[in-house]
């Protein structure tokens, strides 16, 4: 039974693993990761939004959940992500990491390529700051040939909310993990 009270978070349970933001670190002081991804399997959902926030985020990651489950194809806690692919101010597409390629009764997509993947911490409202400061980084990388990327403007851009709002305010850290793709290859 919970003795957790409004005014005491850190009493108050968790649903959300902790995240360590150094898995998305190349090495000390590099604050980003380079990940190659070929086909990999997610089950993708979709939530209404109002202005780019999910109404029902969490019903839809409920749905997903549980088809994953019943295929026995959840994946660790560590090694699960959440992307999130918003569509427009009105929509957003969810994409679940999946342990299989195929799940009865989901609508099954694959990433590949190349991605950039960099953690911030802070209020949701700081996204477009996220958005643009990675811009700035691929750019960056891109002029000192880090990385390659054909289109800097254009990439595409999805976002790991590493944990719901209730959890992220017990632990006092707010991460969320920004992945650019750099190419298709």
């Amino acid at each position: 039974m919970s003795t957790a009270t409004k005014e005491d978070p850190a009493m108050a349970p968790t649903c959300c693993p902790p995240f360590d933001p150094t898995l998305y670190q190349e090495a000390e002081g590099i604050d980003y990761k380079i990940l190659q991804w070929t086909s990999k399997p997610f089950i993708k959902e979709g939530t209404w939004c109002c202005y780019y926030v999910p109404l029902s985020y969490g019903k839809a990651l409920t749905r997903a959940t549980k088809k994953l489950e019943d295929a026995g194809a959840a994946l660790p806690e560590k090694d699960a992500i959440v992307l999130s692919d918003c569509d427009s101010a009105w929509y957003s597409t969810m994409l679940v990491s999946s342990g299989k390629e195929e799940v009865p009764g989901a609508e099954m997509v694959t990433l590949s390529g190349t991605f950039l993947a960099k953690v911030f911490e802070g209020e949701y409202k700081e996204m477009c700051e996220w958005f643009k400061a990675t811009k700035s980084l691929v750019a960056r990388l891109k002029e000192e040939n880090n990385v390659k990327c054909e289109d800097v403007e254009k990439m595409k851009m999805l976002f790991y909310y590493t944990t719901c709002p209730k959890c992220a305010k017990k632990y006092g850290k707010n991460y969320v993990v920004v992945f650019a793709k750099l190419s298709d290859k």
